[in-house]
């Protein structure tokens, strides 16, 4: 049994609730129960939540549940926005997935922090408010203060838990902070702490960080540092290094327990030092 529509408007209800709206160029139902159609602009409902979407083209299967969309596809979610070659809608279970591309945007329910990525693969399980991006991830971070500046990261991988407002990045990691250069295997970031005292952002495993500041002279110096771990403390400016920290400073190798830096700062912090000092500065310095 086939029906055919031309600029059609579809609705369907399910258990007294609206399922689907679907507005369409092209509309071609089989058996009641397999969708395919051209050009579509729709909804799709689920659990008092609302899935917008739109594409070149798509079908649906209502007994499987899922909802299939290809070519300049946008999909609108909770807190939300995507777009991508192709994207699929587990009905049933609440998931998106979606390939050949992805730029995604979100929001943070908390911070009301913007998080622009992209990346070649995303898995949104949108009951469990669990994110999930892979391949050549690259975004940034931007404050709801535009004063507070942004962060901007890359990794392999990505995954967020909007309800612990934490990114997690694993595999190639790097961020870019204000004027730090940072890379790690992996790292945490936790959008929450921006303005508290605990951590806003740790990287483990082979942690490398550059940075160039301005001397009192108006020499500009470089620093780099490395270690296992890296807190970066946004409220007080802090990083601290730990798991056989080292500091090269101009020509000063510096080495601790633990190290804590400020940005833009040249006074260094070391706890049980084993350092070699060049003190023999110029006049000018």
């Amino acid at each position: 049994e086939r029906a055919i529509f031309k600029n059609v408007i579809y609705f369907k209800t399910a258990e007294k609730q609206p399922h689907m709206k679907l507005d369409s160029e092209y509309l071609e139902i089989v058996d009641n129960t397999y969708l395919s159609f051209e050009m579509p602009n729709g909804v799709a409902f689920n659990d008092g939540k609302q899935i917008g979407y739109q594409a070149d083209k798509g079908n649906l299967d209502q007994l499987a549940g899922f909802l299939v969309l290809e070519g300049n596809v946008i999909v609108s979610g909770p807190n939300s926005d995507y777009a991508t070659g192709k994207l699929v809608y587990n009905q049933k279970d609440n998931i998106l997935t979606a390939s050949d591309g992805v730029s995604s945007q979100l929001v943070d329910s908390k911070t009301l922090d913007i998080i622009k990525m992209k990346s070649r693969e995303m898995r949104n399980d949108i009951n469990n408010n669990y994110l999930e991006l892979k391949g050549d991830v690259v975004g940034e971070i931007i404050r709801k203060r535009s004063y507070e500046g942004k962060l901007d990261f890359a990794a392999s991988e990505l995954s967020f838990n909007s309800l612990e407002s934490l990114l997690k990045l694993t595999k190639s990691v790097e961020i870019r902070r204000n004027n730090y250069d940072l890379s790690a295997g992996s790292a945490e970031i936790f959008l929450e702490n921006f303005n508290k005292k605990l951590k806003y952002y740790v990287l483990y495993d082979d942690v490398k960080l550059e940075e160039e500041f301005l001397l009192r002279s108006g020499k500009r110096q470089k620093r780099r540092a490395f270690a296992e771990k890296l807190e970066g403390h946004q409220r007080t400016g802090k990083i601290v290094l730990t798991g056989a920290p080292r500091v090269e400073q101009g020509t000063d190798l510096i080495k601790g327990y633990q190290i804590t830096l400020r940005e833009n700062v040249e006074l260094v912090e070391v706890d049980d030092a084993q350092s070699s000092f060049n003190l023999k500065r110029n006049k000018n310095e």
